[in-house]
């Protein structure tokens, strides 16, 4: 069967649930069709933002996940802005929706989609009630902003280091550390008095990323650093889907934590990762398992 013997509908009815197979026909189908199917997707997403409920009690429901991995790959500049809203849900919906998409592809699809305009990241950065992993997710969006336009870093620098107030999150948040870390890729020096500052203030934590990893920048240079920037922007790129979505523990002979094809987190500098995924992770749990007792608490309430 070729991909233009295959009507919108079908391709669009294929995402629709899991079934354990990774629809990679389809999703070959969809990216040769773009220009047809990015409505169909878009239109997707904005049935989700306007009712997530069907999508979060259906846990087999999979068509706005291959939405968003599809229009973040196609580079949809129409569907930046109902991205942009949707990750400004809560935190509980989008882990319900998306889960570690949000600690994972959801920068590079910010990035792809933005058409070179940081103001929809910004919006989401800077608004304490986002969640805080998608409000990182759209800092590293814009730090591959840089990455794509060199000449955005001067913009994007200065943003980062007003971001050190100590207003801008919960006492003991992670939020400036791992924003630590996304300055640490686009090179500190600008911001270095920032940093040394917060690190003395404790919004640092150096369990997060320690203060070596900025010497180690500085000591490497701008070139050096932003090379590195650079090769990471590649790597998550969404270029190829399949190496990005296939290996997915949903799917048959998918990975359950990591794959050296599929990355899950990626707001922080490399060496220090280990640890925040582990920090991460771990809360993501502990917040599951209270949302678990709750629903469990309503259901025996409800007998």
């Amino acid at each position: 069967m070729t991909h233009a013997s295959l009507s919108i509908d079908e391709i669009v009815a294929a995402f629709k649930f899991n079934d354990g197979v990774y629809q990679r026909e389809m999703v070959d189908a969809a990216t040769a069709r773009q220009y047809e199917i990015i409505p169909r997707l878009i239109e997707i997403l904005q049935k989700v933002l306007a009712d997530p409920e069907p999508y979060i009690k259906n846990e087999d429901r999979m068509d706005h996940i291959y939405a968003l991995m599809l229009l973040g790959h196609l580079k949809a500049q129409a569907a930046h802005g109902v991205i942009a809203d949707l990750f400004s849900l809560s935190e509980e919906i989008l882990d319900d929706l998306y889960g570690d998409i949000v600690t994972g592809d959801l920068s590079a699809i910010l990035a792809n989609t933005c058409g070179g305009s940081l103001e929809r990241m910004k919006t989401m950065a800077l608004d304490p009630e986002v969640g805080e992993y998608a409000r990182l997710s759209a800092l590293e969006g814009m730090a591959y902003a840089v990455a794509d336009d060199p000449n955005r870093r001067d913009e994007v620098v200065a943003l980062f280091g007003s971001l050190f107030t100590g207003r801008e999150a919960e006492e003991g948040s992670d939020f400036w550390g791992l924003l630590a870390n996304t300055i640490c890729d686009i090179y500190p020096e600008e911001n270095m008095p920032v940093i040394e500052q917060a690190y003395e203030d404790g919004l640092i934590s150096p369990g997060t990323i320690g203060f070596e990893a900025f010497e180690r920048s500085m000591k490497e240079g701008r070139a050096a650093t932003f090379e590195k920037l650079r090769a990471r922007r590649e790597a998550y790129s969404l270029d190829d889907l399949h190496a990005s979505m296939e290996w997915w523990a949903c799917f048959e002979g998918g990975e359950e934590l990591f794959s050296p094809t599929g990355p899950t987190d990626l707001f922080f500098s490399d060496s220090y990762a280990p640890a925040m995924t582990q920090s991460k992770k771990s809360e993501k749990a502990r917040k599951k398992k209270k949302r678990k007792q709750a629903k469990a608490s309503k259901r025996k309430n409800r007998r």
